[in-house]
Parts: C-alpha cells; sequence; structure tokens
C-alpha cells in the first residue's frame, strides 16, 4: 500500500515501461532493460534478431498517454489529439532522421508503428554522455580536446540544419562520448522542420530546459531557428567548460529588461587556456538576444580558431581500478556495539535525474545516520531540507510498524507548501529507506515514484 497526503496520486502502482522481454516488429527486437524517460518519450536496451544491442526510443508522453499490457492509450478523450500528434510528429521526424548520416550523430536503423504508437531503433553506444562526465568524473577534458568536440558537433548541427531540422534539446545529458572519444548527439524527440535558415514560429508541444534553452522555445510562437539550437550547444559547452549550468535564458532576458547585469559572466573575461577566438565565440552563441548570435552554424564553425593537431586526441573514459589488496595485518581489538544496518559507499546520484530534484538521502530510520546523500546545487537551504526529511521518514516508518505484516508500504509522500517529500523504504531492509525532497512546481509526482521505486531496486548491499 501507499501513503499520500496530497490529491495528485489516485494510483499506488505506476509503471509505464515496457517489461523485460517484450518483442517488437514480429519479433525483430526484444527489450532487455528500461533506459530512460523523458517528455516525449521512453527508451529501452534491446537486441535485434542477431542478439546486437540496439536502442529503442518508443513515442510516449505521460502527461497524455497511458499503457494498457502493451498498447498505448490516451489519457482521456481530451488529450487524443494531442496524442495523436505527438505521434504523428515523431514519425514524421524518425523518418527524416533515418535519413542523416553523420558520424557525430547517432544512427537510426528503423522506424515502424505497433501498440498505436511509433518506434526507433537507433545506435547503442557505449560511453558516457557529458552530464555524466562533469558530475562523476568520467574524464577529464583539456582545453584541447573541449575545442576539438565543439568543433565537431557545431559541424554536426550544421550537417541536420541543412537537412531541415532543429533539434531543439541539446544539453549536456544529449551529448554522449563514445568509447573512440567522439561526441555524439542523441535524442532527437523534440526535434522539428524547419525551413533551413529561416524563423519557424512554432504553437506545438515543446521541451524546455532551464539554462540551455534559448528564450524563444519558452514561448508559443516564438521565432525558432538554427540560431535556437547555436544557443543550445553554447550553454552546454559553457556547463563543460566553467562545471555549472548557466543561467536560465528567461532570468537573463529580466536582467537585461532590467538593465541589470548579465548573470552569466562571459567565459573570455576570465578563463584562460583555450585558442584565441574560441571563449569569444561562445560568449556570442549565448547571446540572449536571437540576431546577436551567429545566424548558422557554418558561421560559428568559421568563426571558430582552426583545430591544431593536439585538437585531435580523443578523449578517454576513465575506468575504475581496483587498488592492491591491503597486506593482512592484526586486528585491534574492537568493543561491541549494537548491530546496524550499513551500505558501502552507496551510490544515489541517480536521483539527481528526477524531475524538480532538490535533495535526496539514504537514511536508516532507527538510528537517524544518514548513509548517502545528493544535494541540488546552490540550495542554501540544504541542510535545513535534509533534517525535515530525515525527521519525517523516521517519524512515519515508527508509525508504519504497527502495520498489518501482510501489508507492504511502498512508498509515502507528503506535500509541504512549494515542497514535496517522498520516502520509499528498501525491500532488501526495511529500517533503510530513501528520502527525495521535489520541488511541487516543477516535478512530475507519478513520474518521480516510478523513477525512485528503479533507483531502491538497483541499490546494491
Amino acid at each position: 500500500m501507499a501513503f499520500d497526503t496530497s490529491d495528485a496520486l489516485d494510483r499506488t502502482d505506476y509503471s509505464d515501461e515496457l517489461l523485460p522481454g517484450t518483442t517488437l516488429f514480429h519479433g525483430q527486437y526484444r527489450i532487455t532493460r528500461f533506459i530512460n524517460s523523458g517528455g516525449f518519450g521512453i527508451t529501452y536496451l534491446a537486441k535485434d534478431s542477431l542478439d546486437r544491442d540496439v536502442v529503442i526510443k518508443e513515442c510516449f508522453s505521460s502527461t497524455f498517454c497511458r499503457r494498457t499490457q502493451t498498447r498505448v492509450r490516451a489519457r482521456s478523450l481530451g488529450t487524443r489529439d494531442h496524442m495523436s500528434k505527438i505521434v504523428k510528429c515523431f514519425l514524421n521526424e524518425a523518418r527524416s532522421l533515418a535519413t542523416l548520416k553523420h558520424p557525430n550523430i547517432v544512427g537510426v536503423h528503423q522506424v515502424f508503428e505497433e501498440n498505436d504508437t511509433a518506434y526507433m531503433a537507433l545506435d547503442y553506444i557505449r560511453g558516457h554522455d557529458l552530464q555524466e562526465i562533469i558530475d562523476e568524473k568520467k574524464a577529464v577534458l583539456t582545453p584541447d580536446q573541449i575545442t576539438g568536440i565543439a568543433a565537431r558537433l557545431v559541424s554536426a548541427i550544421g550537417y541536420i540544419h541543412g537537412n531541415g531540422i532543429l533539434h531543439c534539446d541539446i544539453s549536456p545529458d544529449n551529448i554522449f562520448i563514445n568509447q573512440d572519444g567522439e561526441p555524439i548527439l542523441i535524442d532527437f524527440g523534440a526535434a522539428r522542420r524547419s525551413a533551413t535558415g529561416e524563423a519557424q514560429k512554432y504553437s506545438g508541444l515543446s521541451v524546455v530546459k532551464d539554462g540551455y534553452s534559448p528564450h524563444e522555445l519558452y514561448t508559443a510562437g516564438g521565432n525558432s531557428g538554427p540560431w535556437s539550437d547555436v544557443y543550445s550547444l553554447a550553454a552546454s559547452l559553457y556547463h563543460v567548460i566553467t562545471g555549472k549550468a548557466p543561467e536560465n535564458c528567461q532570468t537573463r532576458l529580466g536582467a537585461m529588461a532590467e538593465k541589470r547585469p548579465d548573470p552569466v559572466k562571459p567565459l573570455a573575461s576570465g578563463i584562460s587556456g583555450y585558442p584565441h577566438g574560441f571563449l569569444e565565440s561562445i560568449d556570442r552563441a549565448m547571446s540572449v538576444v536571437a540576431l546577436s548570435r551567429y545566424q548558422s552554424a557554418a558561421e560559428w564553425l568559421q568563426a571558430l580558431p582552426k583545430p591544431s593537431p593536439r585538437d585531435e586526441r580523443k578523449v578517454v573514459l576513465l575506468r575504475r581500478v581496483l587498488p592492491p589488496a591491503p597486506q593482512p595485518v592484526t586486528p585491534a581489538p574492537v568493543r561491541p556495539r549494537r548491530p546496524t544496518t550499513r551500505i558501502a559507499e552507496p551510490d544515489i546520484s541517480s536521483l539527481r535525474r528526477i524531475s524538480g530534484f532538490m535533495g535526496g538521502w539514504l537514511v536508516d530510520s532507527e538510528t537517524g545516520d544518514v548513509m548517502a546523500r545528493e544535494g541540488a546545487r546552490n540550495d542554501p537551504e540544504h541542510d535545513a531540507t535534509r533534517a525535515t526529511a530525515v525527521d519525517m521518514a523516521r517519524a512515519n516508518l515508527r508509525a508504519l510498524g504497527s502495520s498489518h505484516p501482510d501489508e507492504r508500504v511502498d512508498d509515502i509522500l507528503i506535500t509541504l507548501g512549494r515542497r514535496m517529500h517522498l520516502i520509499r523504504p528498501l525491500e532488501a531492509s526495511p529500517t533503510l529507506c530513501l528520502c527525495v525532497v521535489l520541488d511541487k512546481e516543477s516535478s512530475n509526482p507519478l513520474l518521480a515514484r516510478m523513477q525512485l521505486r528503479r533507483v531502491a531496486q538497483a541499490l546494491r548491499f
């Protein structure tokens, strides 16, 4: 059972993804595991008929769709038209993407319809996305390597623009570095058609990412064009260079309107070690006003410094190396203590992928010990938020101690002001629980519960 103090949820077991073992396209593909979900789709790892790994992207928007067994249905009569439009756009863009052939763009193998929705089969890329590389230090990127990555990606977006497509969702988590050190642009779920080089007034469904989307993507009817992808790629490179995402474009636009300084400091004014003109080009590409940016990728590429032989050195992804086995020593006597449940360095970093994430902790509800923690960036109230989350988790789990042994608690959702506290006990150890604090305005409670369940199931003791 689930305990919920808000009116937002009416189901206790919510799962949108296809189960492992599900076959698609007359048995051509077999789902092996869920990878991720986003605004327009669910991504799976699968095997094709030759037992090769491929990625399957399913057109599925949790806002408008629901699943009955494997088939996808509109959530209501009111969302039927929206769902039909999403599937139609997905198919059109997938077929267009299947014609693209570029070393720095993910390859599309097949496009098909099934389960009353649409699917893409894509290359499976072994490596890490830039978000993981930044957050988890999966590689050390030098200025020369970043310069080379930038040139390849600018060339890639120029290629897709030349084929009349805008990506509209470029961000560090949609740029992979494969095992050969090549950057690969992925996830064209928000892509849209555009006359090459011309503005496009778009009034349909869209996805924006704070920090990476230009202001014209925030408003229906905004004039989007190649300059929109130019901004998003520049903002992603800004994150790689500085280690933090830039302020969102709406905040920057507000500062400009009020004649305040731009909260995003120019790279060229405070960072050294890069070729002359490189940082200046990113600053221009990140201009708030669209007309002040490069109007095309070709224009930006021409402004970039010519790559040197050092830029051709590929990124080397770091692998975990086990330390040498310690020499045996005589253990010192240890005073007896009451046994407690412990986890050795648990990894809960994937909590950050939950929409509206403000903080997360793995807590021992008996002792109140915090076993692992993940904090939102630049949150001055992190300690107070953690203390509140831990206290609520302990109090709720103690209150549940009198429940019938056959009753299983899936999770507990508590709303306090603009924050939601989501608590999930771990099946492997009932005294341990994951506590997550979410921003009520930007989170999706149903999706958050599903994502938290996956994190809990993935923890290893």
